[in-house]
């Protein structure tokens, strides 16, 4: 007779270097196209995810559960975000996404949910930058140098030809930190921006910020710019100046967070004739070709993300088969 162990599924440990070593942002940025169609097409199911306060408020915990009809796993990403008092060299939010089998409801591989935001995050911006701005860009304006710019300004410069990018920071030393970082990797070259003169060369602009306060205003953007706005998910949070909004064809990952949660879509329109004039839909459906993308070279387009759990699932279920295919990740029996 076969052990309980033979029988069951090992669970499988993906570390950060392990995902970073094997999955690269190219193949992120088509997992994207996979996750929006989904949602687009009805076959994405993300129930609403589970928010809880322990500990007088001081920890809040995330459950954000995902799936694709038919599809043999599904995945919960689980956070954790430290209110008020932080520990030194921990990011304020924590997690780790989960990938379980739909049938035996084992869990299959536990991952590093940092990297895999991050990285999704980007891919999501690669994956918008490649359908909505023009072919020729080739200047990028970064604000906010923190871990989600890194993979911004690698996901954008997977999918153009990037040679220069002017990097934003509200802290002058972690612009220079990221610059030392970032550029051994990138052809392109990186400067600290003097101020916000220089966006009228910027043909593509990323916003990775906690801002509430809008980071600049129309006048100061090249005609035809493309906007990847991900920083603002909560209404109190707003990186983009509502005319910078209602200059611009608007796409958005997730038609409904994006109009509730985000600060620079709530509230913005005064009837349903006037968002649908500027919102031209999720990009999901620009990818099944349900709507237009880029009409014009002279064009403002706007990519607004808040963040989807399907996105996670897809990348997760990616990085599980390939960890199969290739052998890495560790192997845990739980119930030697």
């Amino acid at each position: 007779m076969s052990s309980i162990n033979e029988q069951r599924h090992p669970m499988k440990v993906i570390t950060r270097s392990d995902i970073v070593k094997h999955f690269s942002m190219v193949e992120a940025i088509a997992s994207m196209a996979e996750a929006f169609k989904a949602l687009a097409d009805g076959t994405g199911e993300v129930p609403h995810r589970y928010v809880t306060d322990l500990n007088e408020g001081a920890l809040t915990f995330l459950f954000k559960p995902a799936s694709i009809k038919g599809a043999d796993q599904s995945s919960i990403k689980m956070l954790t975000q430290k209110n008020g008092y932080t520990v030194p060299g921990v990011p304020t939010i924590t997690g780790v996404v989960m990938l379980l089998d739909n049938t035996s409801g084992e869990i299959l591989a536990l991952m590093d949910g940092e990297t895999i935001t991050a990285m999704r995050t980007g891919a999501a911006s690669g994956l918008a930058t490649q359908c909505l701005s023009r072919e020729a860009s080739e200047v990028l304006a970064l604000f906010g140098c923190g871990s989600q710019g890194k993979t911004q300004v690698e996901a954008v410069a997977a999918v153009r030809e990037i040679k220069k990018i002017w990097l934003f920071d509200t802290v002058p030393e972690s612009a220079k930190h990221f610059m030392q970082e970032m550029q051994p990797r990138l052809a392109a070259h990186m400067a600290l921006a003097p101020d916000l003169s220089v966006l009228k060369e910027a043909d593509i602009i990323c916003t990775a910020t906690n801002s509430t306060m809008p980071l600049f205003d129309k006048t100061v953007l090249k005609p035809g710019v493309h906007i990847n706005a991900i920083g603002s998910f909560k209404p109190t949070m707003r990186e983009l100046h509502p005319e910078v909004v209602r200059s611009a064809r608007v796409y958005l990952d997730d038609a409904a967070a994006c109009l509730n949660e985000s600060g620079d879509l709530v509230g913005l329109f005064a009837t349903e004739e006037d968002r649908d004039r500027i919102v031209q839909g999720e990009i999901g459906a620009y990818l099944l070709n349900q709507i237009e993308g880029r009409v014009t070279p002279q064009d403002v387009t706007l990519f607004k993300s808040v963040g989807n759990a399907i996105q996670d699932f897809v990348v997760a279920r990616k990085i599980y088969m390939k960890s199969k295919e290739e052998g890495f990740g560790r192997d845990i029996h739980l119930f030697d």
